[in-house]
């Protein structure tokens, strides 16, 4: 049997969140020795990211399910199952999954912590009516910058 948090078939996620209408399932390195977050993403259709930049982390996004409009700077461009988004940090970005059905994203956060505010923002119960309260936690505390509300 695998050990939770190992990349091995059946490895067990190291917390599940109910977040910004989505469902957050993390995994870690149990050994520390990949600086690196793996953020499997499950969400609903119609549901979207606010426009955000990150000041710390690259992240990578992988869609296993649905079709996404990714919004990278000025490029829209939508993504479908084995496509992937490379959002670098500094790069204003959203995403929203535009297809019927819950979509399924695996996002790599390069270096990992940012995984931490979705655990910071589940314990808070913050939602889409806090989004000030929101952007002032992910500036304070993990450099991310919240623009605003996901594009049209």
């Amino acid at each position: 049997m695998a050990e939770p948090g190992s990349n091995a078939p059946g490895a067990q996620a190291d917390c599940a969140l109910e977040v910004f209408g989505e469902t957050v399932i993390i995994r870690r390195d149990p050994f520390g020795v990949l600086d690196a977050a793996v953020i499997e993403e499950i969400v609903p259709p119609g549901v979207a990211a606010p426009l955000h930049r990150h000041s710390r982390e690259d992240e990578i996004s992988y869609v296993i399910v649905g079709t996404f409009r990714i919004w990278r700077g000025d490029e829209v461009f939508d993504v479908r199952p084995g496509g992937i988004a490379l959002l670098p940090r500094h790069q204003v970005h959203s995403f929203k999954n535009i297809g019927t059905v819950s979509g399924r994203l695996l996002t790599v956060i390069v270096p990992a912590g940012f995984e931490h505010f979705f655990e910071v923002v589940a314990e808070r119960r913050l939602g889409d009516e806090n989004l000030d309260e929101i952007a002032t936690l992910a500036a304070g505390q993990f450099g991310l910058e919240i623009m605003g509300p996901p594009p049209g």
